[in-house]
């Protein structure tokens, strides 16, 4: 989408934008790459209005970029701020008879607090109060640059925390109310002079036939992808929890990464001579450990055969999606992307006191000490647990060798800003953890500037291939079908449990989970 939009920006057919959104159809990080898209559009002398029914933070963030900004008249403003929630577990184990019982490396490993406490620890507390401050001091300096408002104008605006229309046009948020035909037929020329009056009004038939011509978004990107015959640049869409094997997520929507599929997709880009570099486009929240360190070893691969490569942060590249980040040549993430969290927990919830509960009971025969050792119905035996906490910290010492050897760093400098602690792209940029600030078209440049090939001999293709070029090209602007099923069913309840499910498919596999603190769902 941002390289439609960007390509729009020299294309002479193309006038203006007419932006049309709805909230919540997409992540942070992605609503930014946009919103720095239209800003470049705007850069090249071109118009963009930007309308929606209902604004929430994300969507008026991207909104903000453009010329002027409409609401529809009956339209509710979700605009007051930003909270993250997080859904604590242990009340409810008490109440069944289960037991979380892990192990973490890292003072701000917070991941499987959720399953062992009722709030938060003070370590988890000052590492969600920090990145919160990196998203919403971004989101406030942007929208100020974007309206012409001081910052600490939009501040207040915020903090007023009007819901209806009229309060957003009095604090300078929005520009006007009216129904989005009367916009558009409003837009002849696209002359905005004195346009904030009358935009709800009825549009008659001949004032219709005279709006602009249009073309939507899909329609364009279909219109120029090209067929270029020159080198290429593979961008590999690494998305999703990370897993052994291949992905297969029946009960919570397709949310996975398997790391033999990226291994595959990484392959034929290798096995193409005509790519010249790998764009791996990360949009994860880590997982399996042992799952990243077979992608980490496919990417040195790829490197090994003289293809540069670039990653780029979309919404999440954490734990063991930064890890898969450490070998690039160059990390490019937005600013309010969550990455870091270099630190890795494991365990297992036992349910021996469910088992109980339900008149159930077992009798185990082994041979082998610590052959029991992630038995579902006890608890980890002193010696047992000594064996698995060293397991988790061999493992981290290895996260923090692979991250100091792709960041030219001493292990001793990682480990400062690692044990688990999330940053924003921002505040990774300034800890040594990312290179450049910005979005996949700033990743795909620099590929190219490291391959040593020329922008207008470029051919662009994308991994997966099983889904259509539109497809991939709006991926990141779908809702997760996890999130929209439990959304309509009202359950945060549900989504905790998917999250579980999650979890438990990492650790079945291995025991090392290197994954973000719980689901972090930024509002």
């Amino acid at each position: 989408v941002a390289m439609a939009i960007e390509r729009a920006a020299d294309d002479e057919r193309i006038e203006g934008i007419f932006l049309s959104q709805y909230p919540g159809s997409a992540g942070w990080g992605s609503q930014v790459e946009i919103r720095d898209a239209l800003s470049t559009f705007r850069a090249a002398g071109k118009p963009c209005i930007a309308y929606a029914e209902n604004y929430d933070m994300a969507s008026y963030l991207v909104a903000s970029a453009c010329d002027r900004v409409v609401m529809a008249p009956g339209g509710m403003s979700f605009v007051q701020g930003l909270s993250i929630t997080v859904s604590y577990y242990a009340g409810l184990f008490e109440k069944v008879g289960a037991e979380a019982d892990f192990e973490h490396v890292g003072d701000f490993k917070s991941a499987v607090e959720p399953y062992e406490r009722t709030g938060p620890s003070d370590a988890a507390s000052e590492a969600m109060e920090g990145v919160l401050s990196g998203l919403f001091d971004v989101w406030v300096e942007s929208v100020a640059e974007g309206r012409g408002m001081s910052v600490a104008d939009v501040r207040a605006a915020v903090d007023q925390g009007s819901m209806q229309p009229s309060g957003l046009v009095a604090s300078g948020l929005i520009d006007g109310v009216g129904y989005r035909d009367v916009v558009l037929a409003s837009l002849r020329g696209w002359d905005t002079e004195g346009w904030a009056e009358g935009l709800e009004a009825v549009v008659t038939e001949a004032e219709a036939k005279e709006a602009p011509e249009r073309t939507s978004l899909s329609d364009y990107v279909r219109e120029n992808k090209g067929l270029a015959l020159g080198p290429k640049v593979a961008v590999v869409h690494a998305s999703g929890t990370i897993v052994s094997g291949e992905a297969s997520d029946p009960f919570f929507g397709s949310g996975l990464l398997g790391d033999r599929d990226l291994a595959g997709w990484l392959r034929k880009a290798r096995k193409d001579d005509r790519v010249k570099a790998v764009v791996l486009r990360i949009d994860s929240p880590g997982g399996s450990g042992l799952a990243s360190d077979m992608m980490w070893h496919e990417i040195k691969r790829t490197q090994a055969e003289g293809k540069p490569v670039v990653v780029s942060m979309a919404n999440y590249a954490a734990s063991g999606g930064y890890y898969i980040a450490a070998p690039a040549d160059w990390i490019v993430a937005q600013p309010n992307t969550l990455t870091g969290s270099i630190g890795v927990f494991g365990g297992k919830i036992n349910l021996g006191g469910s088992f109980e509960k339900l008149g159930m009971t077992s009798h185990a025969y082994k041979r082998g000490e610590h052959s029991d050792l992630l038995s579902s119905d006890r608890s980890f035996s002193e010696g047992g647990r000594a064996i698995f906490k060293g397991s988790l910290e061999s493992f981290y010492k290895l996260f923090l060798e692979r991250v100091a050897a792709g960041r030219s760093m001493t292990v001793e400098d990682v480990h400062k800003v690692a044990q688990g602690r999330v940053w924003t792209g921002q505040q990774a940029q300034e800890a040594g953890l990312v290179d450049e600030l910005g979005g996949l078209t700033v990743a795909v440049a620099k590929a190219k500037d490291l391959a040593g090939i020329a922008d207008e001999a470029t051919q662009i293709v994308r991994y997966p291939e099983n889904k259509t070029f539109v497809e991939m090209l709006l991926d990141d602007l779908q809702p997760k079908p996890e999130s929209d099923v439990l959304m309509k069913l009202g359950a945060g309840t549900l989504e905790g449990f998917g999250a579980m499910w999650r979890l438990e498919r990492v650790l079945s596999e291995g025991g090392v989970a290197a994954m973000l603190p719980g689901d972090i769902d930024v509002q």
